[in-house]
């Protein structure tokens, strides 16, 4: 037993709860046929959660592609079938399983997410408005309700392992080709390889620059410092390698590496990168998949909504493997998941900056402040469609992670968001629901495993659960720093469950309002909520705490330091 564990476990019995109390029942709502199976286990068993969250990150950072893909499927009870084969034979099987993928599907779902008024959040103080853009989300959340099962997700989800299958085998099948210095249309540069397939053309371009300003099934550029200007993608088949140089990517929506009714994998093997696109991009998978992986070098990342690790009826991937990166979003951003998606931004090392724009005022709760949905945050369409899985998994370094409302490990509605960041002295700045913040029916988490680290929020954060919700902020190592406002620090509202662990270092806990923070629970709906803060180690400062002492917030309500 870990040691968080056992001394949860010991906390619990001075407020008269065990383990099991923590649970939530699962006939709050009829279950829709899209909710992860995961997220009911976890609901039923909450602490589940930080194990669950652990073995993800370690799956991320000790495996191969293929396993990721693999485990990844696995959460939607599909078990992929199929064989490592040669390039063009898993190009031909990739594109056939699209086909059949959306045989029966509308051609009007394609698009449908940019027209959800969730999607498109400029609100307006207008009651009409209002009510209009209500109605029209209700129709169009029927509208998903009716036609997006028509999607086979299992063939789908098939054609991107093919797709992965022929990323990782093109070196052989490099080797073998004819080259000889073609002009293409679209390309300036020397192209040595081209041909036309069923499934789209083929390019390889040399080691000097290139630009390419229109589109291909499948681009391989051996070099140089290219350039890519693309619209959205023409081929439901789509990959890009890159094997080195300082490249920029330029996009429109549904581009660079964004899976619509289609696959896409983008590769680049080495340099400094800039990666610029608009929504659904970067990493992006609607009634689709994507991946990006960038193996080495300083790079950054610009877009706006549903981009960086974006996942909604499909799987988002970016995965950054080394370099101190920049990642700029605007909404639905840096791990984020939609309904029946996953969504991850993986990071392994460097030190990196997570920032979420001010651009999408959240006129609903304040004028001043703005809709983040992002780093780490998934959100279902309540009361219909449960939330999907959303992650970032950080490696190493001192990163910077800054949004506002709704972000840094933080759930809305049946679904998962998270981040584990393994090591680096990291900074944590938002406003309010995050953190560790699980909302509606959902969990959040916040996993910090080592370093010097500082939180900083306004309320509903840092170990929040609200509505039949799980929240948990877990600190394993270092001198941290924790700072808030009202509701946050280990706390339960609405009958909801929050929790604030941290296992070792000289702390400080600093808060406004003492009586809802630092260990506190309410009484609503005729029983408990339930907020825990436990120290475990280290000689550490409280507002409304003490060092070596107990303190109790309402009937489940209890702040420990046990050294």
């Amino acid at each position: 037993m870990q040691a968080w564990s056992a001394y949860v476990d010991s906390s619990l019995v001075y407020i008269g709860l065990t383990r099991q109390d923590i649970t939530f029942r699962d006939d709050y709502t009829i279950r829709d046929e899209y909710r992860f199976a995961i997220v009911d286990e976890l609901l039923v068993n909450p602490l589940g959660t930080i194990d669950f969250l652990i073995d993800m990150d370690t799956l991320f950072w000790t495996s191969s592609e293929e396993k990721i893909l693999d485990e990844l499927i696995g959460l939607y009870d599909f078990k992929v079938s199929y064989r490592q084969t040669d390039f063009e034979t898993a190009l031909r099987k990739c594109y056939g399983l699209i086909n059949n993928a959306f045989e029966k599907t509308p051609v009007e779902l394609s698009g449908v997410f940019e027209e959800l008024s969730v999607f498109s959040p400029e609100l307006t103080s207008s009651i009409e408005q209002e009510r209009e853009d209500t109605e029209q989300n209700d129709s169009l959340v029927n509208y998903l309700k009716e036609h997006a099962g028509k999607v086979d997700y299992e063939k789908l989800f098939t054609a991107q392992a093919y797709l992965l299958c022929a990323a990782l085998s093109y070196q052989k099948w490099i080797e073998g080709i004819d080259r000889q210095h073609q002009s293409v249309v679209g390309i300036e540069g020397n192209v040595v390889f081209y041909k036309r397939y069923e499934f789209g053309e083929i390019v390889v371009a040399d080691t000097g620059k290139n630009v390419y300003s229109r589109d291909f099934a499948v681009i391989i550029d051996l070099g140089g410092d290219d350039i890519y200007r693309f619209g959205a993608p023409t081929d439901k088949v789509h990959l890009i390698i890159d094997r080195a140089g300082n490249d920029q990517y330029e996009g429109d929506n549904y581009a660079i590496a964004c899976g619509h009714f289609g696959v896409s994998i983008l590769i680049d093997e080495q340099g400094n990168d800039i990666y610029r696109a608009k929504s659904f991009s970067l990493g992006c998978g609607v009634f689709g998949a994507g991946l990006l992986i960038d193996k080495m070098g300083n790079d950054a990342y610009y877009g706006d909504t549903f981009t960086q690790g974006a996942g909604g009826f499909g799987i988002g991937v970016l995965r950054d493997e080394d370099g101190n990166d920049l990642y700029q979003g605007a909404l639905y951003a840096q791990g984020f998941a939609s309904t029946y998606g996953i969504g991850i931004l993986g990071d392994k090392t460097g030190n990196d900056r997570y920032i979420v724009l001010e651009k999408y005022t959240d006129e609903i709760r304040y004028l001043d402040h703005y809709l983040s949905l992002s780093q780490g945050f998934s959100i279902g369409f309540r009361p219909d469609l449960s939330a999907g899985i959303g992650m970032i998994l950080e490696g190493r370094g001192n990163d910077y992670y800054i949004a506002d409302i709704f972000a840094q490990g933080a759930s809305y509605w049946y679904g998962i968001g998270a981040i584990v960041d393994d090591a680096g002295n990291d900074s944590y700045i938002a406003y309010q629901y995050a953190q560790g913040s699980g909302v509606h029916i959902a969990l959040g988490a916040l996993i910090d495993m080592s370093g010097d680290d500082n939180y900083v929020a306004k309320g509903v954060s840092q170990g929040c659960g609200h509505d039949l919700a799980l929240g948990i902020l877990y600190d394993i190592k270092g001198d941290d720093s924790y700072v808030a406002f009202d509701l946050s620090q280990g706390a339960g509202n609405a009958n909801g469950v929050g929790l604030l662990i941290d296992e070792s270092g000289d702390d400080a806990y600093s808060v406004k309002r003492a009586h809802n923070t630092q260990g506190y629970g309410n009484f609503r709906r005729e029983y408990g909520s339930i907020g825990v803060l436990i120290d475990i180690k280290g000689k550490d400062a409280y507002y409304s705490g003490k060092d070596a002492s107990l303190w109790k917030k309402g009937e489940y309500g209890i702040g420990i330091d046990w050294e």
